[in-house]
């Protein structure tokens, strides 16, 4: 096992930093920053890089697929054209500050609380997790990104976003190592990763005790992003791991561009490119988190305006916000088309609901009380951001206003739904409110950076670094809290339940079906609450509740899972419906050992009372039963 994870670590830390560097190094823009954050641009340029390859692969030439000697031949490219280029420069790239290195320290103390979760819990949670898994794998098994799910599911893929498994599946490849392990360590990584904008914007735009507490503050006391681990919001995790460095990229470039000169022009095109790289990633691993982007580079567009009004550079501003949004558009266009018809054609014919369900959906998906501030941070957090916004706002300071300004805009378009506008209904507030500890971070940071300076001329040095140390030891001290953050019904696969997918490929035909313990998040959408949910994955038969994407398929195919996991929830009480299980294809019903997050779950004892089912394999608290013909 230690040799797979060092596997890991390595394939992870050669993907996540060479494409970059090779960007940097041939652009020379690296002279431009200072060392540590030199390495976040190249590790986030090197998020980009994978979507961006594999959907322009798609688009322009679908039959070439890649595959672990392609890959990694790639990469020793990028390694050569990185060290031919930066051959007499090698040492300034790990001449670190000593500051620098307690922020690298901070990093690290975060990557370590989201990889120690994958060692107690190795196979991801929640219901998003089967399709990202199966994903991963579909896209590892053809070298290219899917365009459906099948052989799995029955589900195009137009509208939505792949660019996660771009990632996940270079590893799978390169790593050598299952679809599940390859994607969880990914998305563990990219979730750890998260602090490395917050620190770049407040190191860049603030200062770096503001940076190093921000960071602390993202990656070892937030509860979030490191809860989405029990949800599996990977993709949304992704995007917004490289969300603030696309923003300060891009604001960097329009700044250059109200400096046009001989001397500029190349920093200016090499910056103009790489944020519409990063842009465009942004949307390529999440499509919504893309429309998170929009209100601050609109501000950062706005602010830009007003600073060159006066010097009569507007023109060159909008010349460059014009050059990025439409090199963006560029990048993006082989998924944006088919995205962007595909939600149209959604929004405007809309599955017929009853009112009852239309209530119970807008009230479960769109609608959430003040009570659900914990998904935001915990209380004392909230208090702390509070505060760190009206030191921010007495001391005048831009990236608080930014960031609240940032936080109204994106819990308006969390609400956008009361409208009634269906084309504007693009997510909902809880999506925001998982991502607020971005502008939270930032807040508090900005407000550490003016408390510092406040306090330096009325303090020794030596009583500030004191402080400094204190701060960061009870940060570390915490971060404990990081790895507990779990919730262990939310993981449905066990190595009970792993014993019986042995015995499930050895004893079931290839074409089985079984039924599973079912929950109905939403009215039309049931996912599985056990292990018998992985079913595909991990024995390549089918099971009766939807995957997570279950509303791209047809009108059809949704109605079918729909009444075939109403049938399955009646099972619970009533053995009578094994008759309509059968009469629809199901051959066995499965229950895992976590049983049913919601209401009393199949019932071995009552199944087993019944002359239509008969127990084939017990486990613990795994059982598995066949489905008898009249």
């Amino acid at each position: 096992m230690m040799i797979q994870e060092i596997r890991l670590l390595l394939v992870l830390s050669a993907m996540l930093t060479l494409p970059g560097w090779a960007m940097l190094a041939v652009s020379g823009l690296w002279r431009h920053w200072t060392t540590l954050q030199r390495w976040i641009l190249a590790v986030s340029l090197s998020i980009a890089f994978y979507p961006l390859l594999f959907y322009f692969l798609r688009f322009v030439t679908p039959s070439f697929t890649l595959g672990p000697y392609k890959t990694g031949a790639l990469l020793l490219v990028f390694a050569a054209v990185t060290a031919w280029r930066m051959r007499t420069h090698w040492k300034e790239q790990l001449a670190f500050e000593r500051t620098e290195w307690i922020a690298i320290g901070v990093f690290g103390a975060t990557l370590f609380t989201r990889l120690w979760i994958i060692q107690a819990e190795p196979y991801p949670a929640w219901s998003d997790s089967l399709h990202h898994t199966l994903l991963t794998q579909l896209t590892a098994q053809q070298g290219a990104l899917p365009t459906d799910m099948q052989p799995y599911f029955p589900i195009p893929l137009a509208q939505y976003h792949l660019g996660l498994y771009a990632l996940s599946a270079s590893v799978q490849w390169l790593a050598q190592v299952p679809a599940h392990t390859a994607l969880f360590w990914t998305a563990q990584v990219l979730n750890g990763l998260c602090v490395m904008g917050v620190y770049l914007v407040l190191d860049r735009k603030s200062g770096r005790t503001g940076a190093i507490a921000g960071a602390a503050v993202v990656g070892l006391l937030s509860h979030q992003p490191a809860f989405y681990v029990n949800w599996g919001r990977f993709t949304q995790v992704a995007s917004q791991s490289i969300l603030l460095v696309a923003w300060l990229v891009t604001w960097e470039a329009i700044s250059l561009w109200q400096r046009p000169g001989q001397e500029q022009r190349v920093r200016i095109l090499w910056t103009t490119a790489l944020a519409s790289v990063l842009v465009a990633a942004v949307f390529l691993l999440h499509f919504r988190v893309a429309a998170f982007l929009l209100p601050l580079l609109a501000f950062s567009v706005l602010l830009e305006l007003w600073r060159a009004r006066g010097q009569r550079r507007v023109g060159y501003v909008l010349l460059g916000t014009l050059a990025i949004g439409a090199l963006s558009l560029l990048f993006v266009l082989p998924a944006l088309w088919e995205a962007a018809t595909g939600y149209n054609a959604a929004v405007t014919n809309p599955p017929t609901l009853s009112e009852e369900e239309r209530a119970q959906t807008m009230d479960t998906y769109y609608h959430y009380a003040w009570s659900a501030s914990y998904l935001v941070a915990h209380t004392w957090l909230l208090i702390l951001a509070g505060a760190s916004a009206i030191i921010g706002l007495l001391r005048r300071n831009l990236l608080v206003v930014l960031g609240l300004l940032w936080t109204i805009a994106l819990v308006l378009l969390g609400n956008a739904a009361a409208l009634g506008i269906p084309l504007l209904s693009i997510t909902n507030l809880g999506a925001v409110l998982i991502m607020l500890y971005l502008p939270i971070g930032l807040t508090v940071g900005a407000a550490k950076e003016e408390l510092s300076n406040l306090l330096k001329p009325r303090m020794q040095p030596r009583q500030v670094r004191l402080l400094a140390v204190a701060a960061l030891l009870v940060a570390f001290l915490a971060s404990h809290a990081r790895v507990y953050d779990l919730e262990p019904y939310r993981f449905f696969v066990t190595p009970e339940d792993l014993k019986a997918m042995d015995w499930i490929e050895q004893n079931t035909p290839p074409d089985a079906t079984f039924a599973v313990n079912t929950y109905f998040w939403l009215p039309r959408a049931p996912h599985g609450t056990d292990a018998g949910y992985w079913i595909p994955y991990l024995t390549g038969r089918q099971m009766t509740a939807g995957v997570m994407l279950l509303n791209l398929g047809t009108s059809e195919y949704q109605s079918s899972v729909v009444d075939t996991s109403r049938l399955v929830e009646q099972l619970e009480t009533e053995p009578a419906a094994l008759e309509g299980l059968y009469e629809r294809g199901v051959d066995f019903v499965y229950v895992g050992e976590r049983g049913d997050v919601d209401g009393p779950g199949l019932n071995p004892a009552l199944l087993a009372q019944s002359d239509r089912a008969e127990l084939v394999y017990r486990d613990s608290g795994v059982y598995l039963f066949r489905i008898l013909a009249p």
